[in-house]
């Protein structure tokens, strides 16, 4: 019997289903009430204090770890759309990049803006992120799962998620 050859798309269609039950509680000692906060690695630098936000509509990354990837200005290009929701005032990027970004076995291309405010963040991953993996966050389990060719994956709250630096 010849073997199934399969191809990009068509994992997606044959990925397990995605749940959470008790199970996933073990040895998460986080407050379920707190925010999901992970590391991931961005342009081939593990980046702590990601924070996973399913109610943005952009990836942000703050100036301090742009800065801190190597990377400068001439990188950006122009973001023409202010960004609503940190101060209910209008804030303008720096500019936007796209930068690879790894969770687990699968790297995604991801457009970040750039903004130059004070965050305990370094970079902010929503929706865009979200539905591009396929993921499912869950802030009680302090986990985040998604599809891949070999199976459903996971990452937990990074354990030093209370540092701010990278």
């Amino acid at each position: 019997i010849p073997q199934k050859q399969h191809n990009p798309t068509e994992w997606h269609r044959e990925a397990k289903t995605i749940t959470f039950n008790d199970s996933a509680l073990s040895g998460a000692t986080a407050s379920h009430i707190g925010p999901l906060v992970i590391r991931l690695r961005v342009n081939r630098v593990t980046i702590e204090r990601i924070l996973i936000d399913p109610g943005s509509t952009s990836e942000v990354m703050y100036y301090k770890t742009f800065i801190k990837l190597v990377l400068n200005k001439s990188d950006l290009s122009p973001a023409p759309h202010p960004l609503f929701g940190f101060n209910m005032n209008p804030e303008y990027s720096l500019g936007k990049i796209i930068l690879p970004v790894r969770a687990g076995s699968r790297t995604v291309e991801v457009e970040f803006l750039d903004v130059k405010l004070p965050s305990p963040y370094n970079v902010i991953v929503g929706r865009t992120w979200i539905h591009i993996m396929k993921a499912v966050p869950s802030t009680y389990h302090q986990l985040v799962r998604f599809p891949t060719a070999h199976g459903i994956e996971e990452i937990r709250r990074s354990p030093q998620s209370a540092q701010v630096e990278i």
